[in-house]
């Protein structure tokens, strides 16, 4: 039976657990339920044995119970400094990128496109940079790199896939739906593959206009849904900054286009001009930064075999990308980054109201309301079946 619209329960219930089961150890403050239990089963050889180098890890399960259904589950932040920094590259880059890939003096195409095409608009859809970059990692890299997985499900017609996770992964997960719907070129197989995402407590993943994109292709339409703490503060960040830049155009300070008007009332202008300073140097200080670790990552993907033969499709025999391809086209992304931390959340919002406090076990457990065992009770008591909603 195909994936139907509209919050399903039965599903939400599978891809928490799933959510959990790829950190390896038991939720808390209660467990939730092992995958096998509920009829799924994990899909060795379209998962990757180890993480990319932004730590990032992925798995791919299969619902043994309705043919040709899989998840693809991903890991949100583990505690080590590379799935660290991805959180914290909080520039925002173009969602809609026409990235290249070199390989062998041949130049490939490689549509990155997360938001629909915005040309003419002074503000366009925009990304995390950590979490772009970490899903363009999964895309290219590993033994078993994501854009090859995807490909193989996309030629079965009876494949759809949930696209689940928690944290940083439930960030990521909401990219890869948006890469999913929106891919064209060398992907366009992958547009039609049916997909239908839940994430867990996602950090903000990019702009308003993202947003709307987002809710356009998934939102509305039942298919993508955002689960959230109402005491949990992972999904209130990256912290929003707001300023006259981030406005649509024409607005009281810029015509279309941009520009600023020489119309804008004085008293407008004086006080955008005693905001604006301190802003931009936030915003230039929090590039500089992602700049520096981005080089890092990409003289580590040029020492490093992270690259399998088989990650992009397309490949003239014989050439095989490698880590300096992948390099070249983490430039291309950076060349893209807006001056701009204007976040915002997106999908269609499943809110679960928690009771406030902190762990009675541990004052020091800053992420007691963020974890997903707490998610589970609360999903439990609202959302099941049996409870009607009031």
């Amino acid at each position: 039976m195909a994936l139907q619209p509209g919050f399903d329960f039965t599903e939400a219930t599978a891809m928490i657990a799933l959510s959990q089961a790829i950190y390896g150890v038991p939720a808390i403050p209660v467990p939730t339920p092992d995958p096998d239990k509920l009829g799924w089963s994990k899909v060795d050889s379209l998962s990757p044995s180890a993480p990319t180098l932004l730590d990032n890890l992925w798995q791919v399960w299969r619902n043994d119970n309705k043919p040709g259904q899989y998840a693809i589950v991903v890991r949100g932040t583990v505690d080590t400094e590379a799935s660290i920094l991805a959180d914290l590259l909080f520039p925002l880059v173009d969602a809609r990128l026409d990235l290249a890939i070199k390989v062998g003096g041949v130049e490939l195409d490689f549509p990155f496109h997360l938001a629909r095409d915005e040309t003419g608009s002074a503000v366009v859809a925009g990304t995390h940079l950590g979490f772009s970059l970490s899903l363009l990692l999964m895309l290219l890299t590993t033994d078993r790199p994501l854009l090859a997985t995807l490909s193989e499900l996309s030629l079965d017609p009876q494949a759809e896939i949930l696209v689940t996770g928690h944290s940083q992964g439930a960030s990521i997960a909401t990219l890869l739906t948006s890469f999913i719907r929106h891919a064209s070129g060398i992907f366009s197989g992958l547009s039609g593959l049916p997909c239908k995402t839940y994430v867990f407590a996602p950090a903000k993943p990019g702009n308003d206009h993202y947003g709307y994109d987002y809710d356009f292709i998934a939102g509305v339409r039942g298919l993508g849904w955002t689960i959230v703490s109402t005491q949990g503060w992972v999904p209130q960040v990256p912290f929003t900054l707001q300023s006259p830049g981030d406005l649509d155009t024409p607005n009281p300070l810029h015509e279309y286009g941009g520009t600023r008007s020489p119309l804008v009332d004085p008293r407008v202008a004086a006080l955008c001009a005693s905001v604006e300073p301190a802003v931009e140097v936030a915003r230039l200080q929090t590039v500089a930064r992602a700049l520096e670790v981005a080089n890092d990552l990409k003289t580590k993907l040029i020492r490093e075999g992270t690259v399998s033969p088989n990650a992009l499709p397309g490949l003239p025999t014989g050439m095989r990308l490698d880590g300096a391809s992948v390099a070249g086209a983490v430039d291309g992304m950076l060349s893209r980054i807006q001056l701009s931390l204007n976040f915002t959340t997106a999908g269609s919002l499943v809110p679960l109201f928690a009771a406030p406090g902190g762990n009675p076990a541990d004052p020091k457990d800053f992420f007691w309301q963020h974890h997903l065992g707490n998610y589970w009770t609360y999903l439990q008591e609202q959302y099941a079946p049996t409870r009607p909603l009031s």
